[in-house]
């Protein structure tokens, strides 16, 4: 039985063993079709590398944050089957050297493998972590069929397979405490967004066919276009007769072409308020509708101090507020899983009173295999094709609720606690708040 394990972006390897020199040549066998499934023959399929060094390995910081920033690596044109087959060196897949401790250590590269968009706009890549010769997920972009009805009602069709694991691979395996886990490629979930001139207007996952945003998410933003997506990461090994084991970390995306919306016309009261905590140097980035999420630091801190116990928001006026909506925050809790948003209203900072307090599900607890393979294949620019990150096991929270206002308030506070509301939270990183009357 292969051994438990967890697939790092950054790869200590032992210097024993059958290893492959950087002048020996490492192949990637794929296969490409079109929305329908027959073969996408002629296809030029593109091969992108980000370069990792050792100060990765030294400095790693926080993973999730690091940014991959790709170049052309290599290309070639499918065959009439579809099939195609990729030539790699094993030196341009790894850096080598040494730790400040001492150790010898190999710094993996980063690949993403993807054809052109379909003629629908519709489209798929690959991100890879790889060693050796390796067969590839199927390329095919998903015919998502994503249309707007009446009354801005979204309809997609269901999400695609995971990819069907080659004969050649077997599966990699983990233990979470008694439990032991295969671990099959990841079920793809459908994820709605919609994207505005600004920025990231919405993010529901998991989305349901039919789905209708509400006037509130829609608020008056620009150019606001709908996309579905979904994502499934696989770990897979190989051990080709005459060459070097492998193991290939995949991450497989596909894309839906976008749909238009028309704008929204409702304009929060909340948007150019002041906020507290804020930076210095700007107004408060969280009611000015760019949509940019910002680092929240304390008052006289840096960015690493970012994350605050509460923001708090200050109204023109004493005002009733009936809607809350929160877009991209991102909190010390979400490795939780379950979490709630609270939102207190006053009239001069003296006495409170809960507006809402919202239980938010940002992933499903009852699946502690979740996090395999480790959410680092996720990149800010992962996507050849321009969209952010979808965040499959990390994601951010997007709230759009109704608040119970009896009484005018003129400052509104912010915060997160734990599901029982025993723990406070951080919140780290926020888009905006918008409150309406």
């Amino acid at each position: 039985m292969r051994a438990s394990s967890l697939t790092l972006p950054l790869l200590a390897l032992l210097a024993t063993g059958c290893k492959l020199m950087p002048e020996d040549s490492v192949f990637l066998y794929g296969d490409v079709r079109l929305p329908d499934g027959s073969p996408a023959g002629g296809s030029l399929i593109q091969v992108d590398r980000a370069q990792a060094d050792l100060d990765d390995w030294n400095n790693p910081g926080d993973p999730d944050q690091r940014v991959w920033n790709y170049e052309p690596y290599t290309e070639v044109t499918a065959e009439a089957s579809g099939g195609f087959t990729l030539e790699t060196l094993a030196g341009d897949l790894r850096t080598e050297g040494y730790t400040r401790e001492g150790f010898e250590v190999t710094v993996r590269h980063r690949f993403r493998v993807y054809p052109p968009l379909a003629s629908d706009g519709s489209g798929v890549f690959a991100v890879l972590y790889f060693e050796g010769d390796v067969d590839l997920p199927t390329l095919r972009p998903w015919d998502w069929g994503l249309t707007v009805g009446d009354g801005l009602s979204l309809s997609f069709a269901a999400a695609p397979p995971a990819p069907e694991t080659p004969p050649t691979a077997t599966l990699g395996e983990a233990h979470v405490g008694s439990e032991h886990y295969v671990l099959h490629p990841t079920t793809p979930s459908p994820v709605l967004q919609l994207q505005g001139g600004a920025g990231l207007v919405w993010h529901q996952s998991p989305a349901t066919s039919p789905w209708a945003p509400s006037a509130y998410v829609l608020e008056d933003f620009d150019a606001v276009e709908a996309q579905v997506r979904a994502s499934s990461d696989g770990l897979w090994y190989f051990e080709p007769l005459g060459a070097s084991s492998s193991g290939l970390d995949f991450r497989l995306e596909w894309r839906s072409p976008r749909a238009a919306l028309p704008r929204g016309t409702l304009r929060p009261v909340s948007r150019g308020m002041t906020c507290s905590p804020a930076p210095v140097d700007r107004p408060c980035p969280f009611t000015d509708g760019r949509l940019e999420p910002v680092l929240a630091i304390p008052a006289g801190g840096t960015e690493d101090d970012a994350g605050v116990e509460a923001l708090t928001f200050s109204l023109n006026a004493p005002t009733r507020l009936s809607r809350v909506v929160v877009r991209n925050l991102d909190t010390t809790m979400g490795y939780l899983g379950r979490l709630r948003v609270v939102v207190e209203g006053s009239v001069d900072g003296g006495a409170w009173v809960t507006l809402g307090n919202f239980l938010t599900v940002l992933w499903d607890t009852a699946k502690p295999s979740r996090g395999f393979p480790l959410p680092s294949m996720v990149s800010a620019n992962d996507s050849p094709f321009g969209e952010g990150p979808i965040e499959p096991f990390t994601p951010h929270l997007f709230l759009d609720a109704p608040l119970m206002s009896e009484l005018p308030v003129r400052l509104v506070r912010l915060r997160v606690t734990s599901e029982g509301g025993g723990t406070s939270g951080k919140l780290v990183k926020l888009g905006e708040v918008s409150l309406f009357e």
